[in-house]
């Protein structure tokens, strides 16, 4: 076998800082954390349904943070005070078991992205710092992304200097300003940047407000010769050997999903043995204003994806016997009719909104079983002679290994054709930052 895919095993990793007991995730791989809708998580919590759920269904199975759930239970998620700050109700993040759950909280640089959050001054920054610390384990500190420098002509900030300035008047208040004493929460400083040279002069400039960890940002987040370098970096200035966690923000893609667990593997074994890494995006609860719902993972030698298709719809469904057709925890106990439940009458589909609630639950347990299938077919095929799934993203994990493994800019530079030929290759794809 293969000795990389064995690496993160048996760790000492810490019981309460960045291990849950019984996590569905292991703890040698990377933790996908979906960032949930508002919407969602207070029907979960309230369960104030308004007509009969599917056939076997109880009122409180689709409170997904419950470690009690036995139809689908994760163990982490994310809340964004760009959404959920002023919301007064209980959800299933407010009410959780905290003993048996992580919640990551964003501090808004989404919305700040898109013209829907300004920042005026000491109250505004003070009102998201104590959300945060009342909501949230771990949060990022309050960032000024640069993705939307690359197409929003009507974004306040011109240039990743104006971002940069404005994250330095942030950071230096939530140092100041965060509280203190045990079981206080741990911050991420967030690392923006459109470039390779610009994430590096940003992480220049941030690292001397020393927190608990860093989160990765903007269109540079998932280019691995880019993180790679900035690992190196980090390790040789002592910026990662007593940090706690890593998240990249807005990703959920296979490829990437596999990749961050073999960077986590690294690090583990050869810089720091305590570190998790951890990804999200908000996918499975936005993706239905798409009309979309995801239905099974495909692997070839090329890709590895979750594919997805129109959501069925119909008044003929409507008291319909047929099964739902694609498979997760909720979607094996349902029918098309759970869905498709009231005629169309001029609107432009058959659901209301407990059908929407149904997708989001499906999409967010079919994206978490396609997320540990990849990891699982990934390592299994570590027994194989020739790789005949994502045979670049294998070499992608093999050149991350390598690399930290060397701690050498020359071996990450050895490697920058196997980089090239990863999904995410160029300086600035493009994409904007998922943060939603």
């Amino acid at each position: 076998m293969d000795d990389h895919s064995r690496h993160g095993y048996g760790l000492p990793y810490p019981q309460v800082a960045n291990h849950i007991a019984d996590d569905p995730t292991p703890k040698d791989q990377a933790i996908y954390v979906p960032s949930v809708s508002p919407g969602f998580a207070r029907i979960a919590h309230n369960q104030k349904w308004t007509r009969a759920l599917p056939a076997g269904i109880g009122p409180a199975d689709l409170n997904f943070l419950d470690p009690q759930n036995k139809l689908f239970r994760i163990s982490h998620a994310m809340t964004s005070a760009g959404q959920a700050l002023k919301q007064k109700d209980d959800c299933i993040i407010t009410a959780r078991d905290s003993s048996k759950t992580l919640v990551i909280g964003d501090s808004g640089g989404y919305q700040i992205a898109h013209n829907r959050l300004v920042i005026n001054g000491d109250r505004d920054r003070l009102q998201i710092l104590r959300w945060l610390e009342r909501v949230a384990d771990v949060a990022m500190t309050l960032d000024v992304p640069t993705g939307p420098i690359l197409s929003n002509r009507d974004y306040k900030f011109k240039n990743s200097q104006d971002c940069l300035a404005a994250t330095l008047e942030h950071l230096e208040f939530f140092q100041k300003n965060r509280s203190t004493g045990e079981g206080r929460i741990r911050f991420l400083n967030v690392i923006q940047g459109n470039s390779t040279k610009e994430c590096l002069a940003w992480y220049d400039a941030v690292k001397k407000y020393d927190f608990e960890g860093w989160a990765i940002a903007g269109p540079m987040r998932h280019n691995f010769s880019y993180l790679c370098t900035l690992i190196l970096k980090m390790a040789e200035e002592g910026q990662l050997q007593k940090k706690s966690w890593i998240h990249i923000l807005g990703t959920c893609e296979l490829e990437a999903a596999v990749m961050f667990t073999a960077l986590q593997r690294a690090i583990n074994e050869h810089i720091n043995p305590d570190l998790r890494i951890s990804y999200d995006t908000s996918s499975p609860f936005r993706l239905i204003s798409k009309f979309l719902i995801y239905t099974i993972p495909e692997f070839d030698e090329k890709r590895m994806t979750l594919q997805s298709a129109l959501i069925p719809d119909g008044d003929h469904f409507i008291k319909s016997d047929y099964r739902w057709p694609w498979p997760s925890a909720l979607g094996d106990r349902m029918k098309i009719s759970d869905i498709c439940c009231r005629p169309k009458y001029g609107r432009n589909h058959s659901r209301d909104t407990q059908s929407d609630y149904y997708i989001q639950h499906h999409n967010l347990a079919s994206l978490c079983y396609a997320i540990a299938l990849a990891n699982r077919v990934f390592d299994s095929e570590s027994f194989s002679v020739n790789r005949s799934i994502a045979i670049s993203t294998g070499a992608g994990v093999r050149a991350i290994y390598d690399v930290i493994k060397s701690s050498s800019m020359v071996t990450l530079g050895q490697y920058a054709p196997t980089f090239k030929n990863l999904r995410h290759s160029s300086e600035a794809d493009g994409s904007d930052c998922d943060r939603e």
